[in-house]
């Protein structure tokens, strides 16, 4: 039986899968070629093409590579960039978002590469390229987004950190607000990352547009590794570290949460685990012997599996912490605030707990190290929390199987109406 042709559009490689976005978007296709002929088109510069088309052709089965116009020189990247400034002070958007809609994907290069080409569905990673979706409509092929998370939430958190007057912070992001949720409604299907974004998109789209909601699972053999914490007992900050974000997350850490720990385990240490540690976190590891700073683990599996907690003092109600459904894979009990887990239908005092101050986190850390066997009692329920929603087959594989025996078909019957 022939397989329908899924056309994926995607700025975002699937490797190497560093990040959540890449992860996602490897297990998406992973998940996508068992169901469906997966063409992959992206844009690289031309000297890598040869590496990525080798990589990609992995997990797809057709790959369209586009040569990067921004990355062809020095000349080219200044020039783009200033218009990629001019482009934000006037439309509100991003830099990103000119580079990657007008510039790279543009509607007249992308029809060009897909000439003689069959589609039938065509999924869009990000809103970057909403400009292509009347390019297939007009052909009467169904387009789905999926949206990695609320835009606009993030870019307003990020203009929260800038020097700059508060109304045009405020006017930047009301704009970019507008534009991205207007650029849903172009859309056939809409896919959200946690339940929490589910229901406001759902509140701002038509009845029309068929919406769902498709968690990061994870492949549970690659975090299978047995816990077995260190003594000492090790206490960790997960996540990338450059994200400004996450930096000041860290920096919570040892700065509020640590010392109450060290009042009674002096002894206990402090591990920031997470890549491009910037010098202020790594300067923590040469003025205190209780802090080691990892950067960069290639498997970094074997170094949580001798954590005894996680701790993550996140704030923002926005996109998905995909760090914390790899820790409770490896059964490792997190700490961390309700806004981390926002959306995710993740069960309190089950191998996680949620805070509202970093006090009050370091008081269950205390709590949980004074009890050993009630932590390997949460041990066991933070891998049976990821297993019952976050596994593969829980998240991929069902929205592959979902849009082959159910939206591909209703999609294609309305929009031949």
């Amino acid at each position: 039986m022939t397989k329908p042709r899924l056309l994926v559009i995607s700025h975002v490689l699937p490797f190497p899968a560093t990040s959540g976005q890449r992860q996602r978007v490897y297990y998406t296709l992973k998940a996508l070629k068992t169901q469906f002929h997966v063409t992959f088109l992206t844009v690289a510069p031309f000297s890598q093409h040869p590496s990525i088309s080798e990589n990609l052709h992995k997990i797809c089965d057709d790959v369209i590579l586009l040569d990067s116009l921004y990355s062809k020189n020095r000349v080219s990247r200044i020039w783009h960039r200033g218009i990629a400034f001019f482009f934000s002070i006037v439309t509100g958007l991003k830099s990103s978002n000119y580079i990657t809609g007008k510039l790279e994907f543009s509607p007249k290069r992308v029809e060009k590469a897909l000439e003689n080409r069959s589609v039938d569905l065509v999924l869009f990673e990000y809103w970057h390229t909403a400009d292509l979706v009347p390019l297939f409509k007009k052909n009467d092929i169904p387009c789905i987004i999926d949206t990695h998370n609320i835009l606009w939430q993030s870019y307003e958190r990020q203009m929260q950190m800038k020097r700059l007057p508060a109304f045009w912070k405020k006017r930047m992001v009301s704009h970019y607000r507008r534009r991205e949720e207007a650029a849903w409604t172009q859309f056939d299907g809409v896919i959200a990352i946690n339940a929490a974004e589910y229901e406001y998109m759902k509140s701002r789209l038509p009845d029309s547009v068929w919406l769902t909601y498709v968690p990061m699972g994870i492949d549970l053999r690659l975090w299978s590794d047995p816990w077995e914490p260190a003594d000492p007992p090790r206490i960790a900050y997960y996540g990338g570290l450059g994200s400004v974000h996450n930096q000041q997350d860290a920096l919570t850490v040892y700065h509020q949460i640590m010392p109450l720990v060290w009042e009674k385990y002096p002894q206990a240490e402090l591990w920031i685990i997470g890549s491009n540690p910037p010098a202020t976190i790594q300067a923590l590891s040469k003025d205190d012997k209780r802090v080691t700073v990892t950067g960069f683990v290639e498997r970094v599996q074997d170094v949580l599996r001798t954590i005894s907690i996680v701790v993550i003092p996140w704030s923002g109600t926005y996109g998905f912490r995909s760090r914390i459904v790899e820790v409770m894979a490896l059964g490792i009990p997190v700490i961390t605030t309700p806004d981390a887990v926002y959306g995710m239908n993740l069960t309190p005092q089950e191998g996680l707990f949620m805070e509202t101050s970093e006090q009050a986190m370091g008081h269950r850390v205390l709590e949980l190290l004074d009890d050993p066997q009630e932590l390997h009692v949460l041990s066991q329920k933070a891998r049976q929390q990821v297993e019952r929603q976050y596994s593969f087959e829980a998240s991929y594989y069902k929205m592959a199987t979902e849009l082959l025996n159910h939206i591909l078909p209703e999609l294609r019957s309305d929009s031949r109406r």
